[in-house]
C-alpha cells in the first residue's frame, strides 16, 4: 500500500472514552448515549515509520465512581488507501476484556502497531522538553494565545492565520498525500465577528508526547481553546479549537504544531 492513511476502530458501549496515539490525546467521546462506533483517522499524529503506541481509557458515566457492569469496549486499526478501495486490518477488531469492571474507577488499554508511511514529519521529535519548564509562566504564556486566537478570528485576519498554522497545515498535508496551500478567507464564517473568549480560570494545563507538547484542556473537551457566542440564541456560533503547543528549541516562543 503506497499511501496508507491509518484508522483508529472504536465500539463502546456504556462508558466516556479516551483516546491517545504517541502519548497524544486525538479523540475523546464524554457524552452518555449508550454506545459510540467510530473510525477515526490518526496520521497526522504518525510523524514517520515505525512502532506507534496507543493508549485507549474507559471512564464511567458522570457521577458514577466505578464502570458499569455493562461497560464494553472493541478496538481495531486499519489501513485504508488513499487512493483505492484498498484496505488492510492491522489489528483486527476485537473485543477488550475488562476484569472486574463495577470495582474499577477506570480502565486503560495499551498496545502498539507497525506504521509504515512515505513520508516524515518533524513535528515535536526534536522539540523542547515543556516539563522541565516552569509550569506557571508556562501556563501564562499558553493562556495567551487565547486572546491572541480571539483576535485572530473575530478580524479575519487570513496572512496571520496562515503565518500561525503553516507547519500544522504542511505536516496534515504530507501526512494524508496533498499538495499544502495557504488558506482563503473562506476559512472565516461570517458569525465569527462575534466569538467570545471563556475565562482563562477554566483552562488546566496538560502535556502530551513526553513533555514535548502541551496545551490547556476543559474538563470534557479537547486540548485548546473554546469560544462562545455573545449571544446565546439559534443563530449564534460557537467553536472549539484543538491545539498542541511545542516549542523548537528552549528560549523560542510556542508555535503550533497540531
Amino acid at each position: 500500500m503506497n499511501n496508507p492513511i491509518y484508522n483508529f476502530e472504536i465500539k463502546a458501549f456504556y462508558c466516556l472514552i479516551e483516546l491517545k496515539i504517541n502519548d497524544v490525546l486525538v479523540f475523546c467521546h464524554y457524552e452518555e448515549n449508550g454506545s459510540i462506533w467510530v473510525d477515526w483517522p490518526i496520521n497526522q499524529y504518525i510523524l514517520e515509520s515505525g512502532i506507534q503506541s496507543f493508549e485507549v481509557k474507559v471512564l464511567p458515566y458522570k457521577d458514577h465512581k466505578t464502570l458499569s457492569e455493562k461497560a464494553q469496549l472493541e478496538i481495531g486499526i486499519h489501513a485504508i488507501n488513499a487512493s483505492a478501495s484498498d484496505r488492510i486490518e492491522i489489528i483486527e477488531k476485537k473485543e477488550v476484556n475488562i476484569p472486574d469492571k463495577e470495582k474499577l474507577p477506570f480502565y486503560i488499554y495499551k498496545g502498539t502497531f507497525n506504521a509504515s508511511v512515505p513520508y516524515k514529519n518533524k513535528g515535536w521529535k526534536d522539540s523542547s522538553d515543556l516539563k522541565k519548564e516552569d509550569e506557571k509562566k508556562l501556563l501564562s504564556e499558553i493562556l495567551q494565545w487565547n486572546s491572541k486566537l480571539l483576535d485572530l478570528y473575530t478580524s479575519s485576519d487570513i496572512n496571520e492565520y496562515n503565518k500561525i498554522y503553516k507547519e500544522r497545515e504542511k505536516e496534515f498535508a504530507a501526512a494524508y498525500y496533498s499538495e499544502y496551500q495557504e488558506n482563503t478567507p473562506d476559512v472565516f464564517h461570517s458569525k465569527f465577528k462575534n466569538l467570545t473568549a471563556l475565562p482563562n480560570s477554566l483552562y488546566q494545563i496538560v502535556f502530551y508526547a513526553g513533555g514535548r507538547l502541551a496545551s490547556v484542556k476543559l474538563p470534557k473537551e479537547l486540548p485548546g481553546f473554546t469560544y462562545d457566542p455573545q449571544v446565546k440564541d439559534e443563530d449564534g456560533m460557537g467553536i472549539s479549537l484543538i491545539l498542541f503547543f511545542h516549542r523548537k528549541k528552549s528560549g523560542e516562543p510556542l508555535e503550533i504544531i497540531r
